[in-house]
């Protein structure tokens, strides 16, 4: 299930048809097909949010579905934090 994070200010879902619905579909499919390449498992990806930025660029949430893997690399970039899954056998797996 994904939960519905947009916030104010977020751009609403592109109306179908037309060249931001086909962009944020090409996004998608390309940031998917990245991760699943990377995890080494099919990966589906869903924008949730675009909220465009004031110098011209956009922060995009994205969820991958399945959820990749515990293992996963996290970055603490100033108040954002970015989430990269490792491939298998880069992290050792936790013995019991």
């Amino acid at each position: 299930m994904v939960e519905d994070v947009a916030d104010e200010g977020a751009a609403a879902a592109p109306p179908p048809d037309t060249l931001a619905a086909l962009l944020t579909a090409a996004l998608s499919t390309k940031l998917a097909d990245a991760v699943s390449e990377l995890v080494g498992a099919a990966h589906a990806a869903q924008i949730l949010r675009v909220e465009p930025k004031e110098h011209g660029g956009a922060e995009i949430l994205v969820a991958f579905v399945p959820l990749p893997p515990d293992h996963t690399l996290k970055i603490a970039l100033g108040e954002e934090m970015v989430e990269i899954p490792l491939p298998p056998g880069v992290v050792d797996e936790p013995t019991a």
